[in-house]
């Protein structure tokens, strides 16, 4: 089974050795307790994260998606957007484009040296942007982040395994990705994010964001996934304020698989000054 790596939506990561930090039993930061549901083993669920973090997809690809803000109260506000993913040597790339009155683009590179660089129709040159700013809305008004998309935590050194458990149903492994020291004291006062893989398709279906206190404050979670060209597509993903019950919706609208940008300056690592023109007609319609 294909599933388009996460690292890309990070709708969003290099192809990476594991990395050997993981953190058995100390229960070193506060967070929510995970209701388990056979006994926990360690082995596997190492094994299930070295293959979660090397998901790969054959060829080049590009997206069209949604952004919709449903706010607690008041009314929804939406902006459109296309994203493109290449596989270089070194791990796969993404750029984003948002259709909105500011033009944000953004060149992610995920993994352990990930970076993100942005660009306006203010400022047309890239500059890559200070991890402090990471967690800053990609569109002014929504709550999604280059961070969110990037998902730089799936790539964190340190990790907790607890072993498995129900997620909406569905049998999921649990760890817990223990922050960075820059993150825990500046970047929102995040002690980790507890993530949860599905058994079967190996999919992110949760990830909770969680503050020194060890409370959940920002939930991501995968509503439906979708098959284009033989490929499962994250479809729908629901990103969740949880104090004030706001949320953003990540809709993928149209997919463009199997496509080539070698010949293309994104394709074989540069940022580019445009990005890869696709005619419409390469695009399929994600019902």
């Amino acid at each position: 089974m294909k599933l388009l790596p996460w690292k890309h939506l990070a709708l969003a990561a290099c192809l990476v050795g594991f990395a050997c930090g993981e953190i058995w039993g100390q229960g070193s930061q506060r967070r929510p307790r995970v209701e388990l549901l056979r006994e926990i083993d360690l082995e596997e669920g190492r094994e299930r994260l070295k293959v979660f973090r090397n998901l790969w997809i054959d060829g080049d690809f590009s997206t069209r998606f949604e952004l919709q803000f449903i706010p607690r109260r008041g009314e929804p506000e939406k902006v459109t957007g296309t994203l493109w993913g290449s596989n270089l040597p070194d791990g796969p790339v993404s750029l984003l484009k948002l259709n909105d009155a500011s033009g944000h683009e953004f060149y992610l590179r995920n993994g352990p040296e990930g970076f993100i660089s942005m660009r306006n129709a203010q400022a047309p040159q890239w500059n890559r942007l200070p991890e402090l700013d990471w967690l800053r809305e990609t569109a002014e008004g929504f709550m999604v982040t280059p961070f969110d998309l990037m998902m730089p935590y799936i790539y964190w050194d340190d990790w907790e395994y607890d072993g498995v458990t129900k997620i909406r149903g569905r049998v999921a492994h649990s760890f817990f990705m223990l922050a960075p020291e820059d993150f825990r004291g500046k970047m929102a006062d995040l002690s980790g994010i507890l993530i949860y893989l599905d058994e079967a398709f190996n999919a992110m279906l949760k990830a909770e964001y969680v503050d020194g206190e060890g409370n959940t404050v920002k939930t991501f979670r995968l509503l439906d996934l979708k098959k284009v060209d033989g490929i499962w597509l994250p479809k729908t993903i629901d990103f969740m304020d949880e104090k004030n019950r706001n949320k953003t919706r990540f809709r993928i609208t149209d997919a463009a698989m199997g496509l080539e940008f070698f010949n293309h300056p994104f394709g074989r690592g540069e940022i580019p000054t445009l990005p890869p023109e696709i005619p419409s007609s390469f695009y399929s319609e994600v019902r």
